[in-house]
């Protein structure tokens, strides 16, 4: 055991045997010392690639990723490994080393059953339902506090407390996901205002305890915003999901650039100004909006090529490349792990179940079905509405798989549920939850496999993939999809499919070799992977494991 493992130990191995006891130990003093020492590195970044799949690397080509594959330790046949798919859950997974059964909530929707949220006063008291990619960072800290679980910001913490944790990400739930309240500072959007002598709307920078440098008023964390800025995106199919400004993407203003440049380049600040940083978690959402607008791989370019995927994935492999580049430059990069993976992959939308409509982002009523307490989406697509007949959807959540949390749960009604969702368009297998697991209910409809290796994927994943979502908070019932099918957008994810599951998980920096991990590595196992090679003793239960990377 090196010097840093002893000291972190000694801080928490007295309370290591309960979650209360982990969380007031993480709050505790390391010894003199705790903060690394030559046997390995002290520091840790993680990019977080939105919607980044290996086939997209591969088709798009993108040149510092794949130089990061060779060079680092690329875990060759990492996947997902849990549900939903989706970057609501995935951001805490990462960052917890637990399965969405686990972790306060499963997917884009969630059952209040311990009252978490209502015991704060929020929501209208007329459901128990949320959906969770609306929270603000009261309801999302509230869950994940209650589900217990110390984040990779409070680990940090307690191996050095003088060190600081930034989260960078332009998507706010993506931000508290991430980082959690243990984060020094969540980097994000704020609200749309002026700028004095600048025309048109400005997006400000905001979240909790964003550094100066990132709020100077009307300065280069400012993006132009509104409606009026959507370029080609309210033409189909991006409408249903178009751009509203330079959130997502880099825009035109050189000295504004949104998205991957504006996250990436906040990143690059907080290295350049913070010298106690510890870890710095980044999320660049460009070629999610990309893929959601075009359909991800499909996409065969259009009016403004800034919308497309051939542009998002060139500025994304840029952004990783300038930050890889900045860490060695400024020689930290053998003392930082840095972790390169993604949320999710896409799942192009061939076989479109979701209907188009001439106003901007109707993918929304496509997505969702509900009355709950942060929202309201009454306007079903067809393809869903014989569930929706039944009188018993309290929320519904479809895009390239499709889950439904129930008003009424007794066992007739889910087996109706069951029943109906068997016969909506392109199903190919129902479960119910069955306390910690699901059990199918329908025959595999294998006839609608169509595409290689697809019927080989779901006879080894399909189970376990369902089965992570198993918790009284996640759905009653979920259908799966094939291949290239969604619901919602043109290009989605959210399912088991392989385009959705098989992204890249891969660890550079801090002394790794270029030997490969020849284990089936998953997003639940970069924490305990990441505090093993930091030398931070894990004092909470996690479900992934600990793998040992090679070192030089």
């Amino acid at each position: 055991m090196n010097r840093r493992a002893r000291s972190v130990l000694a801080a928490l191995a007295a309370a290591a045997t309960t979650v209360a006891g982990v969380q007031a130990a993480l709050t505790a003093p390391a010894e003199a010392g705790g903060k690394g020492d030559a046997d390995g590195p002290d520091k840790v970044v993680i990019i977080m690639v939105d919607s980044l799949s290996k086939e997209i690397v591969r088709k798009y080509d993108m040149d510092h990723v794949q130089a990061m594959m060779r060079q680092g330790v690329d875990a060759r046949r990492s996947y997902l490994g849990h549900l939903g798919s989706v970057t609501v859950v995935t951001h805490n997974v990462v960052t917890t080393g637990v399965l969405p059964k686990h972790m306060g909530w499963t997917d884009e929707g969630y059952r209040d059953v311990d009252g978490v949220l209502s015991g704060l006063g929020l929501g209208d008291d007329e459901s128990d339902l949320w959906i969770t990619s609306n929270w603000g960072s009261q309801e999302m800290f509230a869950v994940q506090e209650h589900a217990g679980h110390p984040k990779l910001a409070d680990y940090l913490h307690a191996a050095d407390p003088d060190s600081k944790v930034f989260t960078i990400s332009p998507k706010t739930y993506a931000a508290w996901g991430l980082g959690g309240s243990g984060s020094d500072s969540i980097i994000t959007f704020g609200s749309s205002t002026t700028c004095p002598g600048l025309p048109g709307s400005w997006r400000e920078p905001g979240g909790i305890n964003p550094p100066s440098y990132i709020t100077e008023t009307c300065g280069r964390y400012y993006v132009p915003t509104g409606s009026a800025l959507r370029y080609d995106t309210m033409e189909p199919p991006a409408s249903l999901y178009p751009l509203d400004g330079d959130r997502y993407t880099t825009g035109k203003d050189p000295d504004h650039q949104g998205g991957d440049v504006w996250a990436a380049d906040a990143a690059i600040d907080v290295m350049q100004n913070e010298p106690d940083w510890s870890g710095i978690f980044v999320t660049l959402p460009g070629v999610d909006k990309a893929a959601h607008m075009w359909g991800g791989v499909d996409d065969d370019g259009g009016t403004d090529p800034m919308t497309h995927m051939d542009f998002a994935t060139e500025v994304a492999d840029e952004q990783v490349g300038k930050i890889l580049e900045e860490l060695e430059t400024s020689g930290e990069l053998d003392d930082t792990l840095v972790v390169l993976t993604s949320d999710h992959g896409s799942v192009a939308g061939r076989n479109f179940y979701g209907e188009y409509e001439p106003e901007a982002n109707y993918g929304f009523y496509n997505w969702y079905y509900g009355d709950v307490e942060n929202d309201v989406y009454l306007d079903p697509q067809e393809a869903l509405q014989p569930l929706v007949d039944t009188g018993n959807v309290g929320l519904s959540y479809s895009d390239s798989m499709l889950r439904a949390w129930l008003t009424e749960q007794t066992p007739a009604k889910v087996a109706e549920a069951a029943t109906v969702m068997a016969g909506l368009p392109a199903v190919t297998a129902v479960f119910t939850r069955d306390g910690d697991h699901y059990d199918r209910v329908t025959p595999v409809r294998w006839d609608r496999m169509t595409e290689p290796g697809e019927r080989a994927w779901f006879r080894r994943h399909a189970q376990e993939l369902v089965d992570t979502e198993a918790a009284e908070y996640g759905p009653d019932v979920i259908a799966t999809l094939p291949d290239h099918t969604t619901y919602s957008v043109a290009g989605d994810h959210g399912g088991i499919q392989k385009a959705t599951q098989q992204v890249p998980i891969v660890f550079a920096g801090a002394g790794l070799s270029r030997r490969d991990l020849r284990a089936p590595v998953r997003s639940v196992d970069i924490m305990p992977t990441v505090l093993r090679h930091l030398g931070i003793p894990a004092t909470s239960p996690m479900d992934g494991i600990d793998y040992r990377l090679p070192t030089r």
